[in-house]
């Protein structure tokens, strides 16, 4: 059993995803054609129910990726095993305010003795392509927990936060940081504050020596995060880059 998405971001290199909000099957194989590392299934902010996002995961994870990584919709036991059953090669939990929040989704994430998860599924080794027993033993290392932060108060605490043991990594939502401080939101144009404090949580997760990521608009700030030193940064957004797509060839009609 491993997980490539975990053995590219150990290695140190820049990991390039999509982010898919359409609760489509037959849109997510079309996007697991071109090279990317990994596909962001969001089942929070997205119209995305159990069933849709387990085959999903399984489309991905059946050939090989891109990595199938689900956001879950809320930091609960019940929301994080549905992805990790499905066969989820890692989960992002948002809204990780504090190192209680923190340990929470430690505890729904990995088996005994780091945490509480339960076993059952015979969905979660497939996605693995590996047995039961094989799954149990080594899910607790391969699957990826990643935090969010996205708060003032996840930036306050972000010390405390990555010194709980079974956080595998730290992804930063820009547009809730930047709205919990006070400033208007405005994709075209980064605040000043937020960047700082985008800034003070990438050192302190380079100095803990764990990998953050960064939710990025398009390609042009996707590079520029990576040489600000993140890893795992999404290209794209399956539905901008929809009704972006058309709108250029709308256009070019008249």
């Amino acid at each position: 059993m491993h997980n490539p998405l975990r053995e590219q971001l150990d290695r140190g290199e820049a990991a390039r995803g999509v982010w898919s909000m359409l609760p489509s099957v037959e849109a997510a194989r079309l996007m697991a054609q071109l090279p990317l590392d990994w596909m962001l299934i969001d089942a929070e902010h997205a119209p995305m129910d159990d069933l849709t996002l387990a085959r999903i995961v399984g489309a991905l994870a059946d050939r090989g990726g891109p990595a199938p990584v689900v956001r879950v919709p809320e930091n609960s036991i019940g929301a994080i095993k549905r992805a990790l059953d499905a066969g989820a090669w890692g989960v992002v939990v948002p809204m990780v305010n504090t190192q209680a929040e923190a340990e929470a989704a430690v505890r729904a994430a990995k088996f005994p003795p780091l945490g509480e998860r339960s076993f059952g599924s015979p969905f979660a080794p497939l996605g693995f392509n590996t047995t039961n027993p094989e799954y149990l033993a080594q899910a607790n290392d391969e699957t990826l927990l990643i935090v969010q932060i996205e708060s003032q108060a996840g930036v306050k605490n972000i010390k405390k936060i990555l010194g709980v043991d079974g956080v595998d990594m730290i992804f930063i939502g820009p547009a809730d940081l930047t709205i919990s401080l006070g400033k208007t939101l405005d994709f075209g144009k980064s605040d000043p504050d937020a960047e700082k404090a985008i800034k003070k949580v990438l050192d302190e997760a380079r100095k803990k020596g764990i990998p953050a990521g960064i939710y990025c608009p398009d390609g042009a700030a996707a590079k520029r995060r990576i040489e600000q030193g993140f890893q795992l940064v999404n290209v794209s957004a399956d539905v901008a880059a929809l009704l972006g797509g058309i709108r250029i060839n709308l256009e070019a009609s008249r």
